[in-house]
């Protein structure tokens, strides 16, 4: 995590939309944090990430600094519970017995289940706990929503999930731009870098989401033209295509209308042709790859995560939409935007490092 910084955020003076995603401060290390002052202002309850906050992903081999941390929070009187929505539930109770401590399997963070749980078990109010983990759109958020203090530390080490690297890691140097405004460190792990819009991977993001524009335009003009100007003989197109889903495909529209019929058998050539535009742009112009042959292994390359893409948009649009506490259509509206983005960081970064990688 290259862009990470040592120091305190000043969240009061943080506008509303990424105040929910900022820790208190972020650390270098977990032995950075001062447990012992952190008993002085009153915290009693240590909510803690597991997996590259406690110990390297997946691994079964707990860190000496680790048990060390944890041994001198006890002396200092605080308690500890880990918060996991792990599928392994027999490797986390094997850890938190190495270490002595509780945890709560439940919900995956950002709900607040977990947090409540673990508070109501031990006994303390938000303001007596802390959480300490590695990822903002998790353990800091989770936390957020609660009113717990959120600790953000480095992971201990670069391997892990690949949803998180290709997700929330992106979501996260993206947030880092805005939450380091309001950051006051002593700037002994700042880089010296160029400006926002100086740096390659910021202008290919600009571009992509352009290209992805123009891609949408061709896609809906397209598909506008089939399903109400095209015409076969003297029947519309929709009518043609209507009948014959009506006909042959295995689910069925309510009222036969011939519309809703047509439109998968109809939207499938828009589509195709959307994607191929958006190969066609990303390789000249987002990623300038004209110095590589184009074959059709690349443009395989491209539909496949493409095809992915959307898929993951609607995973995690119907996923958000369980969790945010809002009304169906804010709810809605929430998860689309939430699928929109994962969609697009998983396009990005694929079409980046796999379909257009530099070798």
């Amino acid at each position: 995590m290259r862009h990470f910084r040592q120091g305190t955020f000043s969240r009061k003076d943080m506008p509303g939309l990424i105040r929910p995603f900022s820790p208190s401060e972020s650390l270098n290390n977990l032995e950075d944090v001062d447990l012992a002052a952190l008993y002085a202002t009153g915290k009693r309850l240590v909510l803690l990430d597991v997996d590259n906050t406690l110990l390297p992903w997946k691994s079964e081999e707990i860190p000496d600094s680790t048990k060390r941390w944890i041994e001198g929070g006890k002396a200092a009187g605080l308690r500890f519970t880990v918060l996991s929505n792990t599928h392994n539930p027999a490797r986390l109770e094997r850890l938190c017995k190495a270490m002595g401590i509780e945890f709560i399997r439940d919900r995956a963070k950002p709900s607040r289940r977990m947090f409540l749980l673990a508070m109501q078990k031990e006994g303390v109010e938000p303001a007596q706990a802390v959480m300490v983990g590695d990822q903002l759109m998790t353990d800091v958020w989770g936390a957020n929503r609660c009113g717990i203090d959120a600790i953000w530390v480095k992971p201990i080490h670069p391997k892990e999930f690949i949803g998180t690297t290709v997700v929330s890691r992106k979501i996260e140097w993206l947030l880092g731009h805005f939450l380091y405004r309001y950051f006051q460190g002593d700037g002994a792990d700042e880089e010296s870098r160029p400006g926002f819009f100086g740096r390659q991977i910021v202008r290919q993001i600009l571009k992509f989401g352009v290209v992805g524009g123009v891609a949408l335009v061709v896609d809906t003009g397209i598909f506008y033209y089939l399903m109400f100007v095209a015409t076969v003989g003297d029947r519309s197109l929709k009518e043609v295509a209507g009948t014959w889903a009506l006909k042959n495909l295995p689910w069925e529209h309510g009222g036969h209308d011939l519309q809703e019929a047509a439109y998968v058998p109809l939207k499938v050539v828009p589509v195709l042709v959307a994607i191929l535009v958006s190969y066609i742009l990303n390789r000249i112009w987002t990623f300038q790859a004209t110095h590589e042959k184009a074959t059709i292994s690349q443009a395989v390359k491209f539909y496949v995560i493409a095809l992915i893409g959307a898929f993951i948009a609607t995973v995690v649009g119907s996923l958000v939409q369980r969790v945010v506490p809002l009304s169906e259509r804010p709810a809605w509206a929430v998860a689309q935007m939430a699928g929109i983005i994962a969609g697009f960081i998983w396009n990005f970064n694929g079409q980046r490092l796999w379909t257009f990688r530099h070798k």
